[in-house]
């Protein structure tokens, strides 16, 4: 059935067409009035054929790519190799990166046979243009293909042919590219395809040759590598691509490391990064032994080699040096043992020789630079690691000015420092990254930044004579302090190398994710503990485990029969494109990014970020929130009404960038100047783009009725393009949650969409019909009204006057707590705060009792509370709750479920209070029946003090570092409280008499066992059994305070108002539109904000009244839940609302 209709989302003509068509993969009626699966043969044949040609060529070229490929090379392409073919045949220039055996040569030998136009292919070596031209010719031979394949190795003939053009394809080195490119400019070539193009990216000259041949001028080139460009500029690049679409550049790498400035080229010219793309991906058994010192690890080795067999690798801690490495090759060898090390042979005969396979261990250093730790890869060969002493840093104390050592130590020292020394050191470290590539003897030349790198210094040594400080550092598990030939070295866990290292025996292949095996020999505990904890706190999914728990005959067939897997001819056609879509970019650079560093494409307005995974390449974009709203000159405010039925008509969301202004209907464009227009068709163009080139998509939008409604929005724009779309919900924006959601991906929720729908029509008539209402009024067309925000600033309104009355608040000192007492009768109250300390006490009980902690925040609390404690606005804490939950520092924040699932409680809260405050403080606790949604919790083990690390190293960022870390630390410790166990105390009743006048109190005295109130207290224990009231301060307060954000909220969620997504809004658009002021933390209404009150509570009391939200807000839940119909309410609001509509008349004429 029909749910919307889009004004200009037919694929094809881009007239109007209903979801119900576009859902089913057919464009609108007009082009296609009988809906069958020939969408393209239909169209061809009847003359309708516009938009979608160049997807129907698209998909025909790439059959017949198919059909020859198979014929050349006596089997089908990969499912990657027809992702690619799509990709070319849409015109796409882009870089294939891919594990070796992927066939990325022959991907581009097939398309260079096909293309009807001269072809070059460049390759880094004669031998290899040798091999390939050999290819070539077999494969055009096995096909029947008739091309003229010319291998230039600079002979009489050959130079011939190439100067006649006497050739189709064209296969050279890039040395000749680089001699005869005056030969080469001659012809115009419609692809070119260079095969390992890191040889090729060496020399920028080559690079701006490269882009000449394509057609480009020099004007353009220099154009394209401005820093910053102008609107003017854009345009002329943005012409330029246009005018040169028929070319297509295809660059192959299984690394691309680029070393030249000249990659904004290929970005702003060709759409498409090149830039080095690194997997973090690892499938290995981490574990450790440990020994009482370096000897004894190292007599281990020859027994683990034994067990474990060959090609593996050692590596020895970074502070043992050259000679340890040396003494423990010889001893090895002495030991029997076949030994490579890197101290013996080049580079290059090193990585030689292990190709061969015929040794037990190679031998390195475990340091970044070191050329075992980076650079290898041998899935076939390499089979575990072994790592002589944990990896780590060794930093003097004695500082210098050199700003990459201050960085070092900084970073090393922000685990121990308190406070206010963390936000100093976090501001200074910001600084110094800026700079760190400065050389200490350059200083002289910059005095500014000298004397800045010499206050930082100074800090620092001021902290290392701290008795305090250097108390902490002996005590710190994790940072720590060692005396090396009289000198001080402060010693942290190496990461970085354990990852790179440990990561040469496990690589991604063709054939998947091979299996290895990292064993720490340690003698160092505190070093191994450094290790895990700095593991954890990056967020990689390592845990490392004694080695004697592993079952070793098991773990060792899995190795060899993940090699064995690699070498089989038959391997699996396991890689798949699996486009996945979000809503903001920043989450999609945060998903992308967990499994390395991706690369980039862009299409149209749509930025693609592209990594491979295990078993498929995933390529992550967003959406940018909604594609498209509610038009506001088509039919009853945006709503056609046909018969009994009523649909909403939708049209893309376009924006003028000179005036921010969000415009819908096509008419209220002209004003916008032109080039200024932003649509995002243009964005939907690119998303259908990436979808017709991938295998499926999975549509991740936000899990709530807002984010369905997106989803359901992008399935209706891509289904003509892609027939397999999946839902994909995920409720933190983590590694982990993105690996289960992708086993699963489920539907559209068709009945939430049809939820959000009826609220969103009925919010638009209400909104629109009272708002020109009071346009008509006041004579002003900024003022709104609305469903909820109206009673909403009706209880401002009413707060206030509640407010003018006064009561009296006592505040008294009870032994060492503040108390209060309020009284109404201020006489009274006088008189009881003058005699307070004559008052009679009497004990009327006391007992034991368990406190309970509060359940984790959900939307309005974290609201109330960052309102209450931090002084955040609604809007400013919302803005921060999104950041946090994109970065994946907490679970999604719209939610008013307190549920925590089991991962929660064991995989986040018990590492946490266990390795903090022990095992028997962790009391679990759901909180609430299984749902979808979860309360409001971080999503890893780590307190607000230990992300400042990640802060620090740049492996986080934050707009508003402070505040955001402030909210995280109110969510992680309200969670965390949530998950110990009741907090045992003694309790007190107290009866106090005075002047005829008695009040209880109920105090803890003391606390008989600790629990929760470590990490959030909700009592404090009087010290002494001091019971005497001793008074503070009398005042006179409002009998009922003004609201404030918080307490607005609180009311607004108790009463039944608004959602988890709207508080902050309603909120703000009273604020906007200047019916309330907020001062001094508390919200008053203005003049205006009363006469609009007042206006619409004497003519629409009906339509402003909260009875009618509740009653809007049950019906939604009824229509998710499928328990009513969608129609049928929108035809009850309609009736309700048709006078209101007819008075305001035609809306477009307004």
């Amino acid at each position: 059935m029909t749910l919307f209709i889009l004004a200009h989302g037919c694929p094809n003509c881009r007239g109007a067409i209903d979801d119900n068509r576009l859902t089913r993969g057919f464009p609108c009626e007009a082009c296609l009035p009988r809906a069958d699966n020939g969408v393209c043969e239909s169209l061809k044949k009847s003359g309708k054929l516009k938009s979608l040609s160049v997807y129907c060529q698209a998909r025909d070229l790439a059959q017949n790519f198919e059909a020859q490929f198979v014929r050349a090379l006596k089997g089908p392409p990969s499912r990657i190799q027809l992702s690619w073919a799509l990709r070319l045949y849409l015109g796409e220039s882009f870089a294939i990166v891919a594990p070796t055996g992927v066939g990325k040569t022959t991907f581009g030998l097939m398309a260079s046979l096909l293309e009807p136009g001269k072809v070059l292919i460049l390759v880094p070596t004669r031998l290899l243009a040798d091999q390939l031209g050999g290819r070539l010719e077999k494969m055009a031979q096995a096909a029947g293909l008739r091309r003229q394949i010319l291998v230039y190795r600079s002979r009489k003939a050959e130079r011939q042919r190439l100067e006649t053009g006497n050739f189709d394809i064209l296969v050279a080195t890039t040395a000749f590219f680089y001699r005869r490119f005056a030969a080469l400019s001659a012809f115009s070539f419609r692809l070119i395809f260079i095969d390992d193009v890191d040889s090729f990216l060496k020399r920028s000259s080559q690079v701006d040759l490269l882009f000449k041949l394509l057609g480009f001028d020099e004007e353009e080139i220099a154009l394209a590598v401005k820093l910053r460009l102008t609107a003017e500029e854009e345009r002329r690049l943005e012409e330029a691509r246009r005018r040169l679409r028929d070319r297509t550049l295809i660059v192959s790498s299984a690394t691309l490391r680029p070393r030249t400035n000249r990659l904004l080229l290929f970005r702003r010219l060709l759409g498409f990064e090149i830039q080095r793309a690194t997997s973090t991906l690892r499938r290995i058994e981490d574990t450790y032994l440990e020994f009482p010192s370096y000897e004894t690890a190292l007599k281990k080795v020859p027994n683990l080699v034994h067990h474990l067999g060959g090609g593996g690798l050692l590596f020895l801690a970074g502070d043992l040096g050259r000679e340890a490495v040396e003494e423990a090759a010889s001893y090895l060898r002495n030991q029997g043992l076949s030994v490579l090390s890197y101290l013996e042979l080049s580079p290059e005969r090193l990585y030689e020789e292990m190709s061969r396979g015929d040794f037990h261990l190679a031998l390195g250093l475990a340091h970044p630079t070191n050329p075992l730790v980076r650079g290898i890869d041998l899935p076939q060969v390499l089979r575990y690691v072994l790592f002589l002493g944990v990896p780590k840093y060794l930093i003097p104390t004695k500082l210098t000015l050199a700003p990459r050592m201050l960085l070092l130590v900084l970073q090393a020292l922000m685990p121990l420092l308190e406070d206010k020394e963390r936000s100093q050191a976090l501001a200074d470290i910001i600084y110094l990254r800026r700079y760190q590539g400065v050389k200490e003897e350059a200083l002289e030349r910059y005095p500014r930044l000298k004397e800045r790198f010499t206050t930082i210094r100074n800090r620092l040594s001021d902290l290392l004579k701290d008795e305090k400080f250097l108390s902490r550092l002996r005590q710190s598990p994790e940072v720590f302090v060692e005396e090396r030939d009289g000198e001080l070295f402060l010693i942290v866990a190496d990461t970085t190398s354990y990852l790179q290292a440990s990561g040469r025996v496990s690589r991604l292949t063709v054939a998947g994710l091979t299996q290895g095996l990292s064993v720490i020999l340690s003698w160092e505990p505190r070093a191994l503990t450094s290790l895990k904890r700095r593991l954890r706190l990056l967020g990689q999914e390592v845990t490392l485990k004694p080695f004697e728990s592993v079952d070793l005959e098991r773990l060792l067939e899995t190795i060899d029969k993940s090699r064995q897997a690699v070498s089989s001819s038959g391997a699996p056609d396991l890689f798949r494109t699996t486009l996945v879509v979000v809503e903001s970019p920043h989450k999609a650079r945060t998903i992308a990014s967990f499994f390395g560093r991706p690369t980039a494409r862009r299409i149209r307005e749509s930025l693609a970020y592209e990594i491979p995974l295990e078993d498929r390449i995933l390529v992550v974009t967003a959406s940018l929130g909604h594609l498209v709203n509610l038009s506001r000159l088509k039919g009853i405010f945006g709503v056609i009404k046909e018969g009994n039925r009523f649909l909403p008509i939708y049209d893309t969301i376009k924006i003028c960038r000179t005036t921010g202004e969000e415009l819908i209907d096509p008419e209220e464009t002209k004003d916008c100047p032109p080039g200024e227009l932003w649509d995002k068709a243009d964005l939907v163009a690119g998303l259908q783009h990436l979808a017709f080139c991938a295998d499926e998509v999975l549509v991740a939008s936000d899990p709530d009725a807002e984010g369905e409604k997106i989803a359901y929005d992008l399935q209706a724009f891509l289904r003509p393009f892609q027939k397999n779309i999946y839902r994909l919900e995920f409720h933190e924006v983590t590694p982990r949650a993105l690996r289960e959601a992708l086993k699963s991906p489920g539907q559209f929720k068709t009945s939430r969409v049809k939820a959000q729908l009826t609220r969103r029509l009925l919010d638009r008539w209400v909104g629109f019909g009272l708002s020109r209402q009071l346009w008509k009024t006041f004579g002003r067309r900024g003022l709104s009204a609305g469903r909820v925000q109206s009673p909403v600033l009706g209880w401002i309104i009413e707060r206030a006057l509640e407010a003018r009355q006064k009561k009296a608040r006592l505040e008294y000192l009870l032994g060492d707590r503040r108390q209060v007492l309020e009284i109404e009768d201020i006489s009274l109250a006088k008189r009881l705060f003058e005699a307070l300390p004559a008052a009679k006490i009497q004990v009327l009980e006391r007992g034991q009792e368990f406190k309970h902690p509060l359940p984790p925040f959900t939307t309005d609390l974290i609201l109330e509370e960052a309102n209450r404690r931090l002084r955040f606005s609604a809007r400013q804490t919302m803005a921060l709750l999104q950041e946090l939950f994109e970065t994946g520092l907490i679970t999604y924040h719209r939610t008013d479920s307190t549920r925590v699932s089991e991962y929660g409680r064991l995989q986040v809260a018990r590492p946490y209070i266990v390795e903090t405050l022990g095992e028997e403080f962790f009391y679990p606790r759901g909180f609430s029946e299984e749902g979808a949604h979860e309360a409001i919790r971080p999503t890893r083990p780590e307190p607000s003090e230990r992300l400042r690390l990640l802060l620090a190293a740049g492996l986080l960022e934050l707009k508003d570092p402070e505040a955001a870390l402030s909210l995280y630390d109110l969510i992680f410790r309200r969670f965390m409280a949530s998950q110990m166990r009741p907090s045992e105390v003694e309790v007190a009743r107290l009866r106090f008499e005075l002047e005829g006048f008695s009040w209880e109190e109920s105090v803890v005295t003391k606390v008989l066992r600790p629990g929760f109130e470590q990490l959030w207290p909700t009592f404090f224990p009087l010290k002494g059994e001091d019971f005497r009231p001793h008074p503070l301060n009398f005042r006179l307060v409002p009998r009922k305070s003004p609201f404030s954000q918080g307490s607005l909220i609180r009311e607004m969620k108790e009463r039944g108002l608004g959602r988890p997504s709207t508080y902050a809004e309603i909120i703000n658009t009273l604020l906007a539109r200047g019916y309330i002021v907020e001062r001094r933390g508390l919200l008053f209404p203005t003049a205006l904000g009363k006469r609009v009150y007042r206006f619409l509570k004497e003519h629409y009391s009906h339509l402003t009244d909260e009875e009618l939200t509740r009653q809007v807000e049950a019906a939604m839940d009824h229509i998710e839940a499928g328990e009513l119909s969608w129609q049928e309410v929108v035809r009850e609001a309609y009736q309700r609302l048709r006078p209101l509509l007819e008075a305001v008349g035609d809306h477009s004429k307004t």
